[in-house]
């Protein structure tokens, strides 16, 4: 299992119904970044239906997410015949005490982002591309600046409230529709590796987490970082879905089904 020169995580775990990663908390939070190779997502059709890599910044009210996102079959979930599907970019804002839709790039016109433009329903990534996505909140224009790379270029700048206090920063694996999905799930006999997320190779390397004060570095170098886990009802149970340790001065980690 990957993991070598190992960080643990300072604080408990979390637990979702759907996603897998980690968590950062304790700051004000100015960008948050991966870069990863995308997965053929066909070849966890057994386990799973769909898979998204995503990164997200979380206000007391909104929770933003920027993901690339792939079904492994034609049903989009588990159990069918594999399909390998090219992986679309999507952003989208929930309010995060209902989880009730704000505005997404794949919606209709009338609930579309703005700032987003209609040619975010046409981006396409082929997996096995290397692919970076950022979020970063710029407090000068009100703007939070979304971006990707690995297909074709997808930058937006979408208009946030003055002083807005993005609190939390996550990057992880989603395997629902939305944050707080649940979802179709079938163990494997094994752990399974699906993603890995480390800095962009070769240099130069950007910060995987910044703060609105300057501050960067990988997920070890915060006081406040939980791994989250994917559980069946989000609360208690075996884990389903699990980060691996952190390495690379915690900029990296893989994320696993788990048996």
């Amino acid at each position: 299992m990957a993991g070598q020169n190992a960080l643990a995580s300072t604080g408990q775990a979390l637990r979702s119904t759907e996603q897998a990663g980690y968590s950062v908390t304790g700051a004000h939070f100015e960008t948050v970044e991966g870069w990863m190779k995308l997965p053929d997502a066909s070849r966890f059709a057994p386990a799973i239906g769909r898979l998204s890599v995503s990164a997200q910044l979380w206000t007391k009210r909104l929770v933003f997410d920027l993901r690339f996102t792939a079904c492994t079959d034609a049903s989009c979930r588990p159990g069918g015949r594999p399909e390998t599907h090219r992986y679309r970019m999507e952003f989208t804002v929930y309010k995060r005490n209902t989880g009730a839709l704000v505005c997404s790039t794949s919606a209709p016109r009338a609930s579309r982002c703005p700032g987003t433009g209609c040619n975010w329903a046409h981006q396409r990534c082929r997996p096995g591309r290397n692919a970076q996505f950022a979020l970063v909140a710029d407090p000068r224009v009100v703007n939070l600046n979304i971006g990707g790379s690995g297909c074709d270029a997808a930058l937006a700048c979408y208009p946030v409230a003055l002083h807005a206090n993005f609190w939390q920063a996550r990057l992880r694996v989603e395997f629902g529709v939305t944050p707080w999905a649940r979802v179709p799930f079938r163990r494997p006999g094994r752990h399974i590796a699906l993603v890995s997320f480390d800095r962009s190779t070769p240099p130069p390397n950007s910060a995987e987490i910044a703060t609105l004060s300057g501050s960067t570095g990988g997920i070890a170098g915060w006081l406040t970082h939980h791994e989250v886990k994917m559980t069946r009802n989000g609360a208690s149970g075996s884990a389903e879905g699990r980060p691996g340790k952190l390495w690379d001065q915690g900029y990296g980690f893989t994320v696993f089904l788990v048996p």
